[in-house]
């Protein structure tokens, strides 16, 4: 049996038979969280096919990594739309609340755990890498000031912030695109 990560990278290859497996085993989670949101079935089934049509149109784009969190969030992302758009009643409008509650606090955490990760990539660069590139991004200091402090060309203080840059960046690729999505939704 594959893991949800496993068939959405089958999905990006376009493999209608794993899109059918994701969307059986996520359909009724997926749907029970739109409809505790909404409060309307007919809403949220049409809010959960309007979900999965638009992730196989997309399904080369997302980032496999995070299936599960991306569909719950275009899901919320959907309900919203749907809330703003209606007529609100007082239980409505409690629970679009919490959820909006709910996602403030998910989306600080996730970046409290982003920034530990961030932090952890950093100290585990090169010593003099990591000295200028904390120079340079944290302490605000231009490329010159830092190559007369650490007594290197400002030639090298360039090489060293973009070895940091692209170390970094490529530890944290998968999740900026996380983030992303939670940001856009």
């Amino acid at each position: 049996m594959y893991s949800n990560i496993e068939l959405a990278k089958h999905i990006a290859n376009s493999d209608e038979v794993a899109f059918s497996r994701l969307y059986n085993r996520l359909w009724e989670k997926l749907y029970v969280f739109a409809q505790s949101i909404i409060m309307d079935e007919n809403d949220a089934k049409d809010i959960i096919q309007e979900v999965w049509l638009d992730y196989w149109k997309r399904r080369n784009e997302i980032c496999t990594d995070f299936i599960e969190a991306y569909l719950y969030q275009a899901v919320r992302y959907k309900t919203y739309n749907v809330l703003r758009d209606a007529k609100f009643n007082k239980v409505q409008l409690e629970v679009s609340n919490e959820v909006l509650t709910d996602s403030i606090v998910e989306l600080n955490h996730d970046l409290e755990e982003t920034n530990l990760r961030l932090n952890s990539y950093i100290t585990k660069l090169p010593t003099r890498c990591r000295e200028i590139f904390t120079l340079s991004r944290y302490e605000g200091f231009n490329n010159e000031e830092i190559a007369h402090k650490v007594g290197v060309s400002k030639r090298t203080v360039e090489n060293q912030i973009s070895i940091a840059l692209n170390l970094i960046r490529k530890n944290m690729e998968k999740i900026i695109y996380l983030l992303f999505i939670l940001i856009n939704f």
